[in-house]
C-alpha cells in the first residue's frame, strides 16, 4: 500500500530532475500520483510540511537549501529527527512510530506520517542527515 514515503521519494526525484519546479509543486504532483483517488491524502499537511522543511534546510540530496526553514511544530520535529539521525545513523532502520516516540520524547503527540517522509528519503539514499547541521 502506498504511503507518504512514496510521495516524498517521487517529489525528491522530481526536484532532482532538472526541471524548474518548487518543492511544493513537486510534493503536490507526487501526492496526486500516489493517492489519485483521495484529495484528503493529497492535501495532508503534516507530511507535506516535513518534506518542505527537509528541502528548505538542504537535507534532501541535490536540492539546494533556501534558508527559509519553517518554525512550525512539524518543522521542529523534522529538524530534531535529522539531528537524531546524524548522531545515530542506525535509527534510520527504526519503524516510523518508534522514531516518532524518540523525536517527541514519547509525549503522546499524535503521529501524522512525518517519519514516513524522513525514513523513506533516508532509505532511498536521498537524505543528507550525516552531514546535516541544524540551523
Amino acid at each position: 500500500m502506498p504511503d507518504y514515503a512514496d510521495v516524498a521519494i517521487r517529489a525528491a526525484l522530481k526536484l532532482r530532475s532538472g526541471r524548474p519546479i518548487s518543492a511544493r509543486e513537486a510534493w503536490d504532483a507526487a501526492a496526486v500520483e500516489v493517492f489519485p483517488e483521495s484529495v484528503a491524502m493529497q492535501s495532508k499537511g503534516c507530511p507535506r510540511t516535513t518534506f518542505l522543511t527537509l528541502c528548505t534546510s538542504g537535507a534532501v540530496k541535490d536540492v539546494p537549501a533556501t534558508g527559509m526553514v519553517g518554525t512550525s511544530e512539524n518543522a521542529r520535529h523534522a529538524k530534531d529527527c535529522l539531528a537524531l539521525l546524524a548522531e545515530h545513523p542506525s535509527y534510520a532502520a527504526m519503524v516510523p512510530r518508534q522514531l516518532w516516540n524518540l523525536v517527541t520524547h514519547a509525549s503522546g503527540k499524535t503521529y501524522n506520517q512525518q517519519m514516513h517522509v524522513i525514513l523513506g528519503l533516508a532509505k532511498a539514499g536521498l537524505l543528507r542527515y550525516g552531514e546535516y547541521v541544524q540551523a
